[in-house]
This record gives structure tokens, C-alpha cells and sequence, in this order.
């Protein structure tokens, strides 16, 4: 009994302990004089109404085109880096409006918007954005160069830094550098807490390039758009210990970053987790939800990043905007306000906390896990709320409440559903997945649909599609946008418009666009451009219905990529490249292709996210990550992938160079 009592008492001690904890401390009500404010908007219905889209020189520029890049860990951070790569050679990325980021393509797609245009001599960063993307290497290049990063990295008492391709200031090198397990329990040990991953991802891909904390004793930083908000965010914030305020230097994209809000902290289904955008300008839920009454609620709209992680005090609507006065949170403020700044670190880990829904959902210790170092927010809306925290709330008090956050690609893993709410013309959707688009498991899902033709089984359809279709389909990250899938239940809405004169309706319909799109994605090597019908009707997304052109790029290993470059690659490293890129002599993949979602590889270019080498978290092997950071830059230029998608977008009147 004495044993048992005091491991209650130190399971108690824990939660108390994390910043994360909801305490039943009640704090004296104070004048509040660490207040500042910022604007608040409700989530608009019409892309054109968004905040950056009233900026005239931005939405003259840059097209109704817009990128999404796909969730991943550290197999996503370099595939993006690639696709980045190669639409800067291609000459698309100034005709781009939008780029969407989930989990580990968010890793690289916040530095390369935030990359500065100059870098002080003596910070220890750097800012060329050449040195940043690396050197595209074709197929047969990088079976000349490949042997050297290989043999650079099996070399005893390697750097990274002495890796081909991985020098400071690359991206590539950011990424071979990521050790997180170590560096998040460091964090921790040091009172980071729920910021722990956090101060983590920052001092991995932030820090090498000047966004990130130089210094433990500094504040977080903070982030927005242009040089007219940071002047306009330090005015505000002049009663705040002063911070670094980022902004974006280089004309680039306007950046969406896709994350997840928890309404509910272990045990989480999809009826708990709703989707978050963070951007330069600002950040929040897009729908409204009353978690706890019809008194509390979260989202609904976005607050300028600064202000995010903060508690509304007061809430005031003029003729064209809201503006709030926020507060320090009572409990979060106490212990150091400076933690409250959201930064760019903090967006980095919302959008890759893909730990959070495993550790949450472990036996026995998955209320502890779920407070100790993943991110947790509070998200302010236009309710004011007082300052009392307690530790059982009534449904009908408003009160103070730090929000669990998790991993964007809990609800869209692709970053699709933001250009969706937008009316984006012109999407072009990379899918690096997990494993193999798999043609026999195509055509199988194929013949299921014949067969329940003949005969229908009713209620049958779902579960023995979700078995083979969506499997055939690789995870449920394109199937959850034409059917509710198990893991996500939010983005149903689109469907083929080649596809309107089938005469199938319903869910039927709906898996006929499915396996329509994987079909095609078979037939013409991975790419896929069609006009889709999008009805957020049909979805909790704000938005209108409208005719999108959607290329979908699926990442999978060409035998006219492979074999070049085994043929140029010297004979006596063949069997080294094919041992470290799991390849046949003929570029062919070895690896088995049953697969476990997340944890284990599907074979190059399908890496795992977790646990891939080694049991670390979120690392990867050098050459691979070199192999995959070129073969994502490869797809994109090839002649038939340039050509399906220029032909789509210039139906749409997108005249791409």
C-alpha cells in the first residue's frame, strides 16, 4: 500500500511539475499591464477575403497557384527540399502564391521562407539561399558523386559537415544533424517542459540559419509577414521584454503551415482534433467548436501570430475588423512570459508532433506522456476569459485553457485542405507516402468495385474497401478527401469531374474518384492532373464550392532514375549504393512491401518517419536523405511530369515558363 501511494504521489508530482498541468491554483485578479494587441479575423468564406489577399501587390504577382507539400518527418524535409529545388530551376516559384506545409515539409519550408537576406559574419548562420537548396544532381551525376557520400559517411569519426552536400547552411545539413532524442531530453532537463520539442526542431533547422534562440537566456522569438508588421508588432508589444521579431525578407509564397488542435488530451479520436493553419500573418482554427458547453469555445478564426499562446482579455468590434487586448496566461506567465512568445519553433513542432497521438495513447502512462514536452498553446478567440484557472471547470464557466496540439498530418497530411478553403485554381500536391503506390493492389480495389456491382452488400462497402482500396492507395492521406477514412473524418469533398457521366452517387460515387485518381496515378508514372468539383459542404472547411485543377506528384522509385544512375556510378560501388538505397542491380526496390505505418521503411524512397536507423527518433541515413533530396528534384523536371502539369494549369488560363 506504501509502495502504491507513493507512486500516486509522484504520477501527481509530474503533472504538477509540467508547465502543461491544469492546476487548481487560483491566482488574485491583477491590472493588466502586460496587455498588447492584435487583430483578430473570423474565418473568412471566400479565398479573396483572406488577410494576406488584401495586400494588392502580393495578389497581383502571384497566381491562384499554390504547392502542398506533404507531411513525413525526416523523410518529407528532404523530398521538399527537392521539390523546392526544382521549382526554383523550373522558374515556378514566383508565379506561386501559396505554399502549404504538414509535419516534416514544414521543417524545410519554414527556413527557406524565412531565410534572411543577410547574415552577420560572426553569428555562426547562414543565408545563401544556393547554399541552402544544395546542387540538383541528374540521375547519372549522382551515380558519380553518391559513392563519395557514402563512403564519407560510413568513415569513422565522420562529421556530418565533411558529407558532400551537408555543409553548414544546407538544409541537407540542418537535417543529418537531427539527433532529437538527445537534444529534446537536454531540453527538458533544462525547464523546457511542453517547449521541449519544441527547442528542439528550433535548434536543429532554425538555428543553423538565424531563426531559432542564439543564446538559452534569450526569449523566443517571434515571427510575421512583412517589414511593415514587424514594425507594427514591436509597437505593440513595447511593455513585453523585448524579443526578435522575424519576418519574411525574400519574395516568396505566402506560407500556410498545417497543425492540429487536441480537444482532448489521451485517448484522442478524430472527433477530438480539428485542423489549425499557422502563417506569417496569423494563426487558429478555422471552425468554431464548443468542446466543454455553449460557453467555451475555441477557434473560429485567427489572431496574428504574435499574439497566439496568449488569453483574450478584452474583445472589441469595429465596423471592419475585432481587436483584442491579450493578457499573460495566470499560470504559464508566472513561471517565465518569454516562453509564451510563439515562435517559429513552436509552429515547426505543432505541425511534426507525430509522438503526441502515440505517447498519448500508451497504457498506464499516457496521461503523464501527454503533459511532458509536446506542444500545448492557448489559442486566442474573440471570448474573453478571466483568470482564473481551476482544475474542474463547469461547462458553463469561461476560464483559461492551454490547448494540446498535435501533428498537422493527424488531420491533413497532404496540406491540401488550405488551398481548398482558399479557392486555389492551380494545386499541385506532392505525395511522398510511407510505401509504394502498389498496381496490384490497384487493380485488386478495381475488382472489388466490379464485383459489388453485380451484387451489392450495403453497409459491406466501407469496411472492405478500407482494407483494400485505401491500402492500395497508401495510408488514408488521399482517400480522407473523397471518403471519411478511419483516422480522419474532416476532409471529404472532392470529386472527378471526369468522372460526373458515371452515374454513380454516393459513397459509391466517391470511391469510383478514388480509385480513378490511383488508376491514373499508375498508368501515367506517378502524376496525375484533373479537374476536380469541391464541396466543403461536404466537410467541417470553411470555403465555397469551386472547379479546382489538382496534379497530384506521388514520389516512387523510376527505373528511369535508378538505372542511369546505377550505369554511371563505378562498378566496385554499385553494391554499396544498392545495399544503402535498397536497390537490385536492375533499380528495382528489395525491400519487402509490407509495411507498418510511420515506424519502419517502405524501402527508398518510402522512409520511415520514426525510429527508421538505429532507434532514433526522426534520423535518417546520409545517403539516403542525399538520394531522396535529388530524386524528389528529378520527378518534378522530368519532361512528361512538366508537361502534364503545364498543359492542366493552361486549361486554367496558368501560363507556367
Amino acid at each position: 500500500m506504501k509502495s502504491y501511494s507513493l507512486k500516486v504521489l509522484a504520477l501527481s508530482g509530474a503533472f504538477m511539475f509540467s508547465n502543461a498541468a491544469v492546476n487548481s491554483f487560483v491566482f488574485a485578479e491583477e491590472a493588466c499591464d502586460t496587455c498588447f494587441t492584435a487583430q483578430f479575423w473570423k474565418t473568412p468564406d471566400r479565398g479573396v477575403d483572406y488577410p494576406e489577399m488584401q495586400d494588392d501587390d502580393f495578389r497581383r504577382r502571384r497566381a491562384s497557384f499554390g504547392v502542398a507539400f506533404q507531411g513525413g518527418g525526416n523523410r518529407a524535409a528532404p523530398a521538399a527540399l527537392g521539390q523546392l529545388r526544382a521549382l526554383h530551376d523550373l522558374g515556378w516559384i514566383k508565379q506561386i502564391r501559396y505554399i502549404t506545409a504538414i509535419s516534416g515539409g514544414s521543417w524545410t519550408a519554414i527556413p527557406y521562407t524565412y531565410l534572411k537576406k543577410d547574415c552577420a559574419t560572426d553569428s555562426g548562420a547562414y543565408c545563401d539561399e544556393d547554399r541552402f537548396l544544395g546542387t540538383y544532381y541528374s540521375p547519372a551525376a549522382l551515380g558519380e558523386i553518391l559513392p563519395q557520400v557514402i563512403t564519407s559517411a560510413r568513415a569513422a569519426g565522420a562529421s556530418v559537415n565533411d558529407i558532400p552536400g551537408f555543409a553548414r547552411g544546407s538544409m541537407l545539413g540542418a537535417i543529418g544533424r537531427a539527433n532529437v532524442t538527445k537534444k529534446m531530453f537536454n531540453a527538458w532537463k533544462t525547464g523546457r517542459f511542453d517547449e521541449s520539442y519544441s527547442e528542439t526542431l528550433g535548434e536543429i533547422y532554425l538555428k543553423p540559419f538565424g531563426l531559432g534562440r542564439a543564446n538559452k537566456s534569450d526569449p523566443d522569438s517571434l515571427f510575421t509577414w512583412r517589414l511593415t508588421d514587424r514594425d507594427r508588432v514591436r509597437r505593440s508589444r513595447e511593455n513585453r521584454r523585448p524579443a526578435q521579431v522575424h519576418y519574411v525578407e525574400r519574395d516568396r509564397p505566402y506560407l500556410i503551415v498545417g497543425g492540429t488542435l487536441l480537444t482532448q488530451r489521451i485517448i484522442i479520436d478524430p472527433h477530438k482534433k480539428f485542423r489549425m493553419e499557422m502563417t506569417p500573418l496569423y494563426t487558429g482554427m478555422p471552425m468554431r467548436r464548443f468542446p466543454y458547453g455553449d460557453k467555451v469555445s475555441v477557434g473560429g478564426g485567427f489572431v496574428e501570430s504574435h499574439g497566439y499562446d496568449q488569453a483574450t482579455h478584452r474583445a472589441k468590434d469595429f465596423a471592419d475588423k475585432t481587436e483584442l487586448s491579450l493578457k499573460l496566461p495566470q499560470y504559464g506567465g508566472r513561471i517565465d512570459e518569454s516562453r509564451l512568445n510563439f515562435s517559429l519553433s513552436n509552429v515547426a513542432a505543432v505541425s511534426g508532433a507525430a509522438p503526441v497521438e502515440t505517447f498519448v495513447n500508451l497504457p498506464v502512462l499516457q496521461g503523464l506522456l501527454s503533459n511532458l514536452g509536446f506542444p500545448e498553446h492557448y489559442s486566442p478567440t474573440d471570448q474573453e476569459v478571466g483568470d482564473k484557472i481551476k482544475l474542474l471547470a463547469k461547462k458553463d464557466s469561461v476560464y483559461q485553457k492551454e490547448w494540446a496540439h498535435g501533428d498537422g498530418g493527424h488531420e491533413d497530411n497532404l496540406g491540401l485542405a488550405p488551398l481548398l478553403a482558399r479557392q486555389v485554381e492551380n494545386i499541385i500536391v506532392f505525395a511522398n507516402a510511407y510505401a509504394p503506390l502498389d498496381p496490384e493492389r490497384v487493380e485488386t480495389c478495381r475488382n472489388v468495385f466490379t464485383e459489388f456491382d453485380k451484387a451489392p452488400q450495403g453497409a459491406r462497402l466501407k469496411e472492405s474497401v478500407r482494407k483494400i482500396c485505401e491500402e492500395a492507395m497508401v495510408g488514408d492521406d488521399l482517400p480522407s478527401f473523397f471518403v471519411q477514412t478511419k483516422g480522419q473524418i474532416h476532409n471529404i469533398g472532392l470529386t472527378m469531374v471526369k468522372n460526373d457521366d458515371s452515374g454513380l452517387t454516393g459513397l459509391r460515387r466517391r470511391y469510383e474518384d478514388l480509385i480513378t485518381l490511383a488508376e491514373d496515378l499508375v498508368r501515367q508514372r506517378n502524376v496525375s492532373c484533373e479537374k476536380y468539383h469541391y464541396d466543403p459542404a461536404a466537410s467541417v472547411s470553411p470555403g465555397i464550392a469551386y472547379t479546382p485543377t489538382i496534379c497530384v506528384v506521388f514520389l516512387g522509385l523510376e527505373t528511369a532514375w535508378s538505372k542511369p544512375l546505377l550505369a554511371n556510378a563505378p562498378a566496385e560501388h554499385r553494391p554499396a549504393i544498392m545495399n544503402a538505397l535498397e536497390m537490385t542491380s536492375a533499380g528495382a526496390s528489395t525491400v519487402n512491401r509490407r509495411w507498418l505505418k510511420g515506424f519502419r521503411s517502405g524501402g527508398f524512397p518510402h522512409l520511415g518517419t520514426f525510429f527508421d536507423q538505429r532507434m532514433h527518433i526522426i534520423d535518417t541515413d546520409a545517403p539516403r536523405l542525399f538520394a531522396l533530396s535529388n530524386l524528389t528534384a528529378w520527378k518534378l523536371q522530368e519532361a512528361d511530369t512538366v508537361k502534364q502539369i503545364k498543359d492542366a494549369f493552361g486549361k486554367n488560363g496558368l501560363r507556367l515558363k
